[in-house]
């Protein structure tokens, strides 16, 4: 069995890829990641904008720190959808943005091959949110020997101060997870020619903010923050 991890870009349904609504139109099932409260994710608002009457089976991804909780969570729900995978030849999982970077469905692979070994995978790529804000900001990211880094705001203080210092220009992901500290960790690691945040990137209710504006504390978890020097 082959699980793959689908990238559908970040909230656009205008931007998912033709090979990817094709990956999806041709597994032997889908999987659709849910958040906690039973909402549809930005994931299936994109996939289902083209494909109306594809059948899914949802997933519920824990938001939470504690690994050990989460996997056991997906690894019971897993055992509960044994009996639609089990004889599956692919099973794909549309994620927002690319599939190789800082997607969910690493989780569930890391899950899924304690179960079943000889699980292969395959990535589908996506537009990531950093190259979908870059964009919106018609400036180009990096270029010539410019140094870009990507950042998890989930990362230790130390280390992400350390790589916007080396950096030339930056992509930071949930800036949300450095709350107060988010424009004084910027602005040690400065200066920057131009900042940019957007919300919500490619939804009805994206917000872009600019310059001092955008380090302001965030809230929203779908957040993308880019630097420049």
């Amino acid at each position: 069995m082959k699980f793959i991890v689908v990238g559908v870009g970040p909230g656009d349904a205008g931007n998912i890829t033709v090979g990817a609504l094709e990956t999806i139109k041709n597994a032997d099932l889908v999987l659709m990641p849910h958040s906690a409260d039973g909402r549809p994710s930005v994931a299936e608002q994109v996939v289902t904008a083209h494909l109306k009457d594809l059948k899914s089976l949802s997933v519920v991804f824990p938001m939470i720190n504690d690994a050990e909780a989460r996997d056991s969570s997906l690894k019971q729900q897993l055992e509960a959808l044994r009996p639609s995978w089990q004889n599956a030849s692919t099973v794909v999982l549309p994620v927002i943005g690319d599939a190789s970077l800082y997607a969910t469905g690493a989780y569930l692979y890391d899950v899924w091959t304690e179960l079943v070994p000889e699980l292969s995978l395959g990535l589908v790529p996506g537009i990531s949110a950093y190259s979908f804000a870059a964009a919106r900001s018609d400036v180009f990211l990096a270029m010539g020997e410019d140094i870009l880094t990507i950042i998890p705001g989930t990362a230790p203080l130390a280390r992400i101060s350390k790589a916007l210092t080396a950096a030339d220009s930056a992509a930071v992901f949930k800036p949300s997870a450095l709350r107060d500290k988010l424009r004084t960790t910027v602005a040690c690691a400065g200066p920057w020619k131009k900042i940019l945040r957007i919300d919500r990137a490619g939804l009805p209710d994206e917000k872009v903010l600019h310059g001092e504006a955008a380090l302001a504390q965030a809230q929203e978890y779908l957040s993308i923050l880019l630097l420049w020097r």
